[in-house]
């Protein structure tokens, strides 16, 4: 049964309590918004009017919407593979936030055109579905909007969700309204999963056994970014500065600096010359961090107050204890400077982040008990002991300490990651191999352009 067996009611309904949502945001988005230049072209790409430049005269693009950076990183190799199996193809890259798209022109600087997905009206879409006329939607992990996946199917392009997870709790969420997903997951040509785990939830949740399927993880076969200008630079400056151990907390979140800072002091109390590189997740907390640091009295730089010439970026980084990255961008590079990296999001009960750029550098990797959406990693992880999990502040002085102090420690942990990622490589070619059956047979579309 196709989503236009739903009664319209139910569509209504949702499409009211969206835009009553938009409505209620809206002043919340705008006022973030305030100064930059580039709103105007934003609410115009989120209203489906897409540039003219991206106008299609027959139904043969590809589509894929990664919403944000973790999204857009993961399928970096993927969009490269298409690229070059259908040169006569367009690949066009959709987003939502900002940090999002600024990693697609980073990563992926040609391909056809990028925009920003238009909210989740029916018209909006269809607006854009019209501009780009997309043999293929590509949806990153578990972008789930009605509208988009509903239009979609009434235009006959094919849909495939790739790299698809279900955390704990978007399962819980999801379950309550079980109907509804059953009917709407019938607009989805081809779902490939992460584990057997997200597969089997999404089989509970009404995806159809026969087009779902395990593909595996595709950030596993991503690889490290090259080492940025800023990476180089600073890698020669700690080093003229006797700067060691260093150790990046990175993607930390609310609440969590605070306990941070309890176990950097007992680090330093044995390290005087260690140096924490400490990147918040989200850049609008970047100034609270910061004041959180000042209050705590400790001695910091920011990253956009560093110098620019070799010479003086070793004398701002000679005394420091603290380097705040309130930069974008620039983490994963810095990832091959570290002896020790914490992952954040894990002690303070967020659901953690992704362990998979230090591991491509085969560091020593430590989380937190909270790791709720990027559990199947955490436990391979932990298995094939590639990292180490902390229960509290304490427990991370401590590990960490430990690490600090024994070289063969940290490079045996470290080896570990990169085999463990090394292993589970290979999503990329069984999910092109899944596409490329969608692309084969073109959809009918129910309604016509």
């Amino acid at each position: 049964m196709s989503l236009l067996g739903i009664r319209p009611a139910m569509f209504l309904v949702y499409s009211l309590l969206f835009s009553f949502g938009v409505i209620l945001m809206a002043p919340y988005y705008l006022w973030r918004a305030r100064g930059k230049t580039a709103l105007g072209g934003f609410w115009r790409e989120r209203f489906g009017l897409l540039p003219v430049s991206l106008q299609q005269s027959k139904r043969s693009a590809i589509w894929v919407h990664a919403v944000s950076v973790g999204e857009t990183l993961a399928v970096v190799g993927l969009v490269r593979e298409l690229q070059q199996r259908y040169p006569g193809r367009k690949v066009f890259l959709s987003h939502v936030t900002p940090a999002g798209r600024e990693a697609g022109e980073s990563r992926l600087p040609d391909v056809a055109g990028r925009f920003y997905a238009p909210l989740d009206w029916h018209w909006a879409v269809r607006r854009a579905l019209a501009r780009l006329r997309p043999a293929l939607l590509v949806i990153v992990e578990t972008e789930l909007w009605p509208n988009l996946l509903r239009t979609a199917h009434e235009f006959g392009t094919r849909v495939v969700l790739v790299n698809g997870r279900i955390s704990d709790r978007s399962f819980h969420r999801y379950r309550l309204a079980k109907p509804f997903l059953r009917r709407l997951l019938e607009n989805v040509d081809r779902i490939c999963a992460q584990t057997t785990k997200d597969a089997e939830r999404l089989r509970v949740l009404g995806a159809r056994p026969e087009r779902t399927l395990v593909t595996g993880n595709l950030k596993f076969d991503g690889k490290p970014p090259q080492l940025g200008e800023f990476s180089i630079r600073l890698s020669t400056a700690l080093r003229d500065a006797r700067r060691s151990p260093r150790v990046v907390a990175a993607s930390t979140m609310p609440g969590e600096e605070t306990m941070l800072i309890q176990a950097w002091k007992q680090i330093r109390s044995r390290h005087s010359r260690a140096l924490l590189i400490l990147a918040p997740r989200h850049p609008a907390r970047f100034e609270s961090v910061a004041r959180l640091l000042a209050g705590e009295e400790l001695r910091f730089v920011r990253r956009t107050a560093l110098e620019t010439g070799q010479a003086e970026l070793a004398r701002q980084l000679a005394l420091p204890e603290i380097l705040l990255l309130d930069s974008i961008g620039e983490l994963a590079g810095v990832f091959e400077l570290a002896d020790v990296v914490f992952m954040g999001g894990s002690l303070v009960p967020t659901g953690g982040h992704n362990l998979l750029e230090p591991a491509f550098w085969a560091k020593p990797i430590l989380f937190g008990p909270h790791m709720e959406n990027f559990r199947d990693t955490a436990e391979l992880f932990l298995r094939a002991r590639a990292a180490m999990q902390v229960s509290d502040a304490a427990e991370l002085a401590r590990t960490a300490l430990e690490l600090l102090d024994n070289p063969e420690s940290r490079r045996q942990l470290g080896e570990g990651a990169r085999k463990a990622l090394e292993q589970e490589s290979g999503a990329t070619r069984r999910v092109l191999e899944q596409l490329n059956k969608c692309l084969q047979t073109e959809a009918p579309a129910q309604v016509r352009a």
